[in-house]
């Protein structure tokens, strides 16, 4: 795997290098590049006002809004709205934190009565925290068949746009740009990287000694001082912990919001406008799509509501941008957690397109904890691979590593090497075909 990211980096050193001998076409493409830079800079700027959008929020319509009025002159472009819980997915923090809290109401209380009862109590504070921390585990990782009953539910907005209307008989033949425009629950601290790894650490070693103590508790009973102090004062200090870093993990709160698909959306807008004004760049009756989802940081339910709602979609090729915050682009291939596999076709269309824009990109592994842990959520790439459609799926987000910080010209080389590599996504599924 790191010889992969080593190559396709090579690649683009190269390329840069040795450039076409065309300097007509070489200066064509670099005012190209420089005319997607300032338009993607005028659509960020003019999303900014929404940047406290979360899921279902007057300012995430608001943002679905704009982005159907920027889109409707160039072609058919509408919102479609689905129902999802905001606070799934990363917001189901705070219903872990409830579950511990309710766990070890019950534990402490079983200190009180006589040895009979104090076992049925932590039998229920063992019962509270496994069933409790099993179901909103789940609806924090996105379990879609849970999160309904979990939260109410409301309205949020897909905004889609196409080229032309599905017709019988074309399915494949259709190219899809995606991304998302929510933005992400922040936190109450400055330095969001740090409380994450504190959390990652704290959570599993508080929960495991809480079961821990709930055992021995079981097996010893609390019969002395001795007993109870020791089975009180510790578990106590660490059931604080454990819940202290869950309430902190994400705020709730729109002002601590994170604007995190800024970026990303005006590139997937800039891929989009050229694929519509030239159509020639991809296989003749190829039906160019955009979608610009909702609720991605509600369990990516804007993803799995519009590939639910859009099956004509299987067989066809994707190029979706999930958060772009710096310019370590990197391509994934699956997601860990799920095993999901998004391409078979991405990689040597994204080999290709490093080759003829001399645009850097990286290749890291799909497995390991650290992959895992970047997939606890999912992607949006996810949910359209599930139904289907294959993704290339870039994304510029590492919480282990300081990348570079996006420059304005950051933007023209991810919209060149992203489109490099869907069109010859698109083109490779072609031959496949014939």
């Amino acid at each position: 795997m790191a010889e992969d990211m080593d190559y396709i980096v090579t690649r683009a050193e190269r390329a840069e290098e040795d450039p076409p001998s065309d300097n007509g076409s070489e200066d064509a493409r670099a005012r190209e590049r420089e005319q997607v830079s300032e338009d993607c800079e005028e659509l960020i700027k003019a999303l900014s006002d929404y940047a406290d959008g979360l899921t279902a929020t007057r300012e995430e319509t608001a943002c679905a809004r704009k982005l159907r009025d920027v889109l409707s002159p160039v072609a058919r472009t509408r919102m479609e709205a689905f129902r999802t819980s905001p606070y799934a997915g990363r917001n189901c923090c705070g219903l872990l934190g409830l579950v511990y809290v309710l766990a070890a109401f019950f534990y402490f209380v079983s200190f009180g009565g006589s040895r009979e009862t104090g076992v049925i109590l932590v039998l229920v504070a063992l019962g509270v925290f496994l069933a409790g921390g099993a179901l909103a585990g789940a609806a924090f990782l996105g379990a879609k068949k849970l999160v309904p009953f979990i939260y109410p539910k409301k309205v949020s907005y897909n905004v889609f746009s196409e080229s032309a209307p599905a017709k019988d008989g074309q399915q494949g033949k259709v190219v899809l740009i995606a991304s998302n425009h929510d933005a992400a629950p922040g936190s109450y601290f400055v330095n969001f990287a740090l409380v994450r790894k504190v959390v990652f650490i704290v959570v599993p070693v508080s929960a495991a000694l809480f079961i821990l103590f709930c055992v021995v508790k079981l097996i010893v009973g609390s019969d002395t001082v001795s007993k109870i102090s020791s089975l009180t004062t510790l578990p106590f200090v660490n059931a604080v912990a454990g819940i202290v870093a869950l309430f902190l993990h994400f705020s709730p709160f729109q002002r601590h919001a994170r604007e995190n698909n800024g970026f990303s959306t005006a590139v997937s807008v800039a891929v989009y406008r050229k694929l519509l004004a030239s159509p020639e760049l991809l296989p003749e009756g190829t039906r160019v799509c955009f979608v610009s989802f909702g609720g991605e940081n509600s369990a990516h339910a804007g993803s799995r509501a519009f590939a639910a709602a859009h099956p004509d979609i299987k067989g066809g090729k994707a190029l979706v941008f999930g958060d772009i915050e710096s310019d370590r682009i990197a391509l994934l291939r699956r997601d860990a957690l799920r095993g999901t596999e998004f391409s078979h076709t991405a990689q040597d269309a994204l080999f290709d397109a490093v080759d003829a824009t001399g645009v850097p990109c990286l290749m890291p592994p799909c497995d390991g904890v650290k992959s895992k842990l970047g997939a606890l959520h999912g992607y949006a790439a996810t949910a359209l691979a599930e139904a289907g459609c294959e993704c290339a799926f870039f994304t510029a987000k590492d919480y282990s590593s300081a990348g570079g910080d996006l420059k304005r010209e950051d933007a023209g080389k991810l919209a060149a090497l992203a489109l490099g590599t869907v069109v010859g996504m698109a083109w490779k599924g072609e031959e496949k075909d014939g």
